[in-house]
């Protein structure tokens, strides 16, 4: 089955056609390798002579994923463009005229791969132990969804049509599990799904990381003694750390059907711990 797609160019069903069944798990590099891929230098920034400055080009047969990077943190630019075997489109900063440029807003980290007709993007930076990412589906340019995850996409199948991510969901919840009493821990396993029973490792977990940022607070200061330990954590708990927001870590499978993304809690919080 094949359309002509928003695009312009022909676009092949990916339901069905050359995917992983249930038993094919991909784990780690699941992406599919492009046609071609091109790396064009650009020149030298004068007031910034050390970043790497360049266009990446991806070609998938049909389409060219661009990255135009000017070595600051997160893409410039992120677009697909239409491609043919007898006419690829060229590699260069300059947006050409069939090129859909992925708006700031729904995403500006840098591409990853492609996988059954979708498009993975990385966020610039990590946040709260984890990395955020974006699916977009190539046929519309559609954003599907986004979320955080601690190490990455674990693995890709599709089973009855339907692909399905699995990965350790990396969630930001609004009050302190440790300081917020019950209404928090209930609100918190509500809107996840995850027992409240799990999150008793908050208490070793915020405390791991107050000993960190003291650690790193005295090594700072190259004052690396007990005094110095007890003091920072002193401070630190003056600040109020046990009051910041939670971090929790939990299995997720999600599923990228044609109806809005289904997620699925596959375990209970494995970590836990204060927001950045």
């Amino acid at each position: 089955m094949v359309w002509v797609n928003s695009l312009g160019f022909m676009a092949t069903a990916f339901l069905g056609v050359g995917l992983a069944s249930p038993e094919q798990v991909a784990t780690g590099d699941f992406y599919e390798p492009p046609v071609e891929t091109r790396h064009v230098r650009l020149k030298p920034d004068p007031l910034n002579p050390q970043a790497k400055r360049e266009v990446s080009c991806f070609n998938y047969g049909q389409y060219v994923v661009k990255q135009v990077d000017l070595g600051e943190v997160g893409a410039d630019r992120l677009s697909i463009l239409p491609a043919e075997p007898a006419h690829k489109p060229p590699c260069r900063q300059e947006k050409e005229a069939t090129e859909y440029v992925i708006p700031a807003d729904p995403w500006s980290g840098y591409f990853e791969g492609v996988r059954s007709g979708y498009a993975f993007f990385s966020a610039a930076d990590g946040t709260n132990g984890g990395l955020g990412f974006m699916v977009l589906r190539i046929s519309d340019r559609k954003k599907v969804f986004e979320d955080t995850a601690e190490k990455g996409i674990e693995s890709f199948t599709v089973a009855d049509g339907v692909p399905q991510l699995r990965y350790q969901r990396v969630y930001q919840a609004s009050c302190s599990l440790l300081t917020g009493g019950a209404a928090c821990r209930d609100a918190v396993a509500r809107e996840t799904g995850v027992a409240a029973g799990s999150f008793s490792s908050c208490a070793h977990g915020y405390q791991a990381a107050k000993e960190e940022m003291a650690k790193g607070r005295c090594d700072a200061q190259q004052t690396r003694n007990a005094a110095c330990f007890a003091k920072e954590m002193k401070v630190l708990d003056e600040q109020k750390w046990d009051d910041i927001p939670s971090v929790i870590v939990y299995a997720v499978a999600v599923g990228l059907g044609s109806a809005a993304p289904t997620v699925k809690r596959l375990g209970d919080a494995s970590a836990c711990r204060p927001s950045d």
